[in-house]
């Protein structure tokens, strides 16, 4: 679809900063690039229909500031300044015949938006984006949102409450589905094991319990998996070799137990692998011999024990390594030739003497 064919509210930012509050901007940014680009305005009018979604949309989130003369044109109608923090913009697809505009995008990142989440949104049937981020919305996610055919949705940093609804497994055509950050309670429904063309699932920092579902394994394109800070039970679950194309894991102080499970070793493709504060069995040091493009590596107070081995050396891309507070032993293994190698925490382990290549680093 040539560029010519896009007009927007406002002028749109570049995708990774959509999404600012993620941590994996990388994997984000390659897979959210299928939104459009900055282009100059096309004549065409958003469909009527459309128009009055809109207006059930604003009152809905309590928002104030939209032009409903021209939804789709590139005037800024916004009462906050655009920044990594803010958004505030519609995306039209005009492509259409006789002139009409649809709605494909909607951000509205920073807008201090105090309302509810709209069930109205079904009603722009053309929708594939939404990012409601950073906002003070409150409430459930509407049944209603299951007759959409969205993508991505990003609801991070909020005030939703409730359990996560099963119902969201209806929507099988989402990539990304972002809850962090947020007030949700319960379980983990198995439901979500239906989304099986997810590649982004972002839960953590909520109040969620039990353990993850076995159905999570019908997940094989997850990239990015996140939901450190609950209150998660019982062990880590061994299987990641359904994960085979993630490449962040991050499980910090998610409740979770030990011991580390030997699946991790399936994670071929890992760049950003992040567990904390596992209590329960100790374990050895992981085999992770096939993670040569890991660029972050946190293994905290995992109950650890053995020596560090030879293989992190291989991890040329390392910039981080944290392996503090577990049980490890014997010297620190000769990372002198990771060049990118910036961090290093092995506080509190049982390790002995201090190489001359960390010697030699400090002294730069």
């Amino acid at each position: 679809m040539s560029s010519g064919c896009w007009r927007k509210m406002a002028e749109s930012p570049d995708i990774s900063k959509l999404i600012f509050f993620f941590s994996y901007v990388v994997v984000l940014t390659l897979l959210m690039c299928i939104g459009p680009t900055k282009s100059q305005a096309q004549a065409g009018t958003l469909a009527d229909d459309e128009v009055d979604a809109l207006r059930e949309i604003a009152e809905q989130l309590n928002k104030k500031d939209w032009n409903f003369s021209d939804p789709c044109s590139n005037v800024p109608t916004f009462s906050t300044p655009r920044t990594d923090q803010y958004n505030n913009t519609l995306v039209c697809n005009c492509s259409f015949t006789g002139n009409v505009c649809h709605i494909q995008s909607m951000y509205l990142t920073g807008q201090e938006l105090d309302g509810v989440l709209p069930p109205a949104l079904v009603k722009l049937t053309y929708l594939k984006q939404v990012i409601l981020g950073q906002n003070y919305l409150s409430g459930s996610i509407p049944r209603e949102w299951t007759s959409t055919k969205l993508e991505f949705l990003v609801l991070s940093v909020n005030n939703l409450s409730g359990p996560i609804p099963g119902y969201l497994g209806s929507i099988t055509t989402l990539r990304a589905l972002a809850l962090e950050s947020n007030l949700f309670s319960g379980t983990v429904p198995p439901e979500l094991g239906k989304l099986v063309n997810l590649e982004m699932l972002y839960l953590r920092a909520n109040n969620l319990t039990g353990e993850l579902p076995l159905a999570l394994t019908n997940l094989t394109k997850l990239k990015v998996l996140q939901i450190g800070s609950n209150n998660f039970t019982g062990r880590i679950p061994d299987y990641f070799q359904s994960w085979k194309e993630l490449r962040m894991l991050e499980m910090q102080a998610s409740g979770l137990e030990g011991p580390l499970p030997s699946s991790l070793s399936a994670l071929n493709n890992m760049k950003d692998l992040r567990i904390s504060d596992l209590s329960g069995e100790s374990s050895d040091f992981p085999n992770l011999s096939n993670m040569t493009g890991m660029q972050k590596l946190m293994l905290r107070s995992c109950n650890i024990t053995g020596a560090i081995p030879e293989l992190i050396s291989n991890m040329t891309s390392l910039s981080v390594l944290d392996l503090s507070f577990n049980r490890l032993e014997g010297s620190i293994p000769n990372l002198a030739d990771i060049m990118q190698l910036a961090t290093i925490y092995l506080t509190s382990n049982l390790l002995t003497g201090l190489p001359d290549w960390i010697k030699n680093r400090d002294s730069r």
